[in-house]
């Protein structure tokens, strides 16, 4: 076993006592109007209970992106799950579960003649699969503009460095609670800058 600090970021209303009595808070596909979500509020690893993994600076920069930039306030809130876990589907520490997912996708493109596909699609259809029995998804994603050249390996392949991939922002999406071990709580909070209705 071993515990890591995970981070949620969640909106600031002034119910700080709420936040703690009643979360981690479930994202859904679908909004309190009925409709699907979109753009940064809809799901990308499907419905669960998002966090970022050990860097509490990744849980200020999404509050930042999200809530700051349109006036409103956030808090960042703490809990702990088991990183070693076997229900754990690990994309960033199991090079295994990396290439079953790969291997999912391309075998998808295939069969259904599509030109790319998209996380969630592979995910939804990995779910469906019996032996897919994982209560959570730990993922990288990178950016199409990734400018990680700080560390180089001095072998040059083609005239060219080849450097040390650093990982940026990794997130875990719990499917359900088994995972996440230990007391959820508001650790940090930016005040709300515009009245909440």
């Amino acid at each position: 076993m071993k515990l890591t600090f995970i981070y949620q970021t969640l909106e600031n209303r002034n119910n700080k006592a709420e936040v703690e009595k009643h979360g981690p808070y479930f994202c859904s596909l679908i909004d309190s109007q009925g409709n699907q979500k979109q753009g940064v509020k809809e799901p990308w690893l499907g419905e669960g209970f998002y966090f970022w993994d050990t860097r509490i600076e990744d849980a200020k920069w999404w509050g930042d992106t999200v809530f700051k930039n349109i006036g409103k306030g956030y808090y960042i809130c703490e809990a702990q799950y088991d990183a070693h876990s076997e229900k754990l589907f690990d994309m960033v520490g199991d090079l295994s579960a990396f290439d079953e997912f790969i291997e999912v996708a391309k075998e998808l493109k295939r069969e259904r003649k599509l030109a790319k596909v998209s996380f969630p699609y592979v995910l939804s259809h990995l779910k469906n699969i019996p032996e897919f029995d994982y209560a959570a998804i730990r993922v990288c994603p990178i950016p199409k503009n990734n400018n990680f050249h700080l560390i180089y390996f001095p072998f040059k392949k083609g005239g060219e460095n080849i450097y040390l991939g650093l990982i940026g922002k990794v997130q875990i999406c719990f499917f359900d609670h088994t995972l996440l071990t230990q007391n959820f709580k508001v650790v940090e909070e930016t005040s709300c800058m515009l009245p909440v209705l």
